[in-house]
């Protein structure tokens, strides 16, 4: 499981843990994409926002 630690709208860190295949790099946009499990919610966190991002093991 991985995990993708990310500035939220107030300021914060948001820690998102996640199976590896549900996270991916847009490098046309610039922005991270995490799917849902069930593959029906992305959400898309542009570069400059994310703290990092951690692979499973």
């Amino acid at each position: 499981m991985g995990a993708i630690v990310y500035e939220d709208p107030d300021g914060g860190a948001t820690t998102w843990k996640t199976s590896d295949d549900n996270l991916g790099y847009d490098e046309e946009t610039g922005h991270w994409l995490v799917t849902s499990d069930d593959g029906s919610t992305v959400r898309r966190i542009p570069r400059e926002r994310v703290f990092y991002v951690e692979a499973g093991e």
